[in-house]
Order: structure tokens, then C-alpha cells, then sequence
């Protein structure tokens, strides 16, 4: 192989090897995605990660005497919707340098999910739920 050949080779791999560098940075970077929402009066607040898996919820202790349990449970699904749309908007921002401008666009409409790009979320056993 003469010189020229193989400094292209070295120019192809050197290439792919930063792209796929970026790429790991990307996936680390949603993966260590989180969004919190919390109630006005601050009585409750979640986190979730980059696929609205639930991380933390925290309660002040005057929640138990100001909310029912349906309430509560109510509560923590609406703030926990909130902070998914928060952090898929986040991990959309994250991933937009590394797609195509068309695919962008796409899930800048709404005509394309994200989610569809990243691993499935964990599981809640049924009993867990409600």
C-alpha cells in the first residue's frame, strides 16, 4: 500500500475513532439526564432520568395532613409527567448534534420519538404501581 493510501486509511480511522468518542459522550451525557418538578407550596417533589424513570420523590411531612392519598397519588403522576417532558426535551437537545437535520426536525415536531433511539425503561412490578 503506497503512503498516500495508507495516511488515508489513518485519516479515516483517526475520523471514525473521534466520532465514536463523541458518540459515548452523547449516550453518557442522557444517560445522567434528570428533571425535577415539584408542587407550588413545595410539599412534594420527583426526579426522573432521560426516559421519565422515577429517581427520587420527596415529601415535607406536612403533605400527609394536607393531601389525601388519592391526591397524593395523583400528584406525584402529574409532577412525574412533567418532569419526563422536561428531561426527553433535555436528551433531545443532547442528541440533536449527532442526527441528521431531518430527523431533528422531526422530533422538534413531535413526528418522531426519542425514546425510539434509547433503551427501553425499566420495569415497575404491578404491585409496586398503585
Amino acid at each position: 500500500m503506497d503512503e498516500e493510501t495508507n495516511a488515508s486509511f489513518r485519516e479515516i480511522a483517526g475520523d471514525y475513532r473521534r466520532r465514536l468518542d463523541e458518540l459515548r459522550q452523547m449516550q453518557h451525557d442522557v444517560r445522567q439526564v434528570t428533571a425535577t418538578a415539584r408542587t407550588r407550596d413545595g410539599l412534594v417533589s420527583v426526579e426522573v432520568g432521560p426516559q421519565g424513570q422515577l429517581r427520587d420523590i420527596r415529601f415535607d411531612p406536612r403533605v400527609y395532613e394536607r393531601m389525601s392519598p388519592q391526591r397524593l397519588a395523583r400528584t406525584i403522576k402529574e409532577l412525574t409527567g412533567e418532569a419526563a417532558s422536561e428531561a426527553a426535551g433535555q436528551a433531545k437537545q443532547i442528541t440533536a448534534a449527532f442526527l441528521p437535520e431531518d430527523l431533528v426536525a422531526r422530533l422538534r415536531d413531535g413526528e418522531e420519538d426519542l425514546t425510539a433511539f434509547l433503551p427501553d425503561a425499566p420495569s415497575i412490578p404491578d404491585d409496586v404501581q398503585e
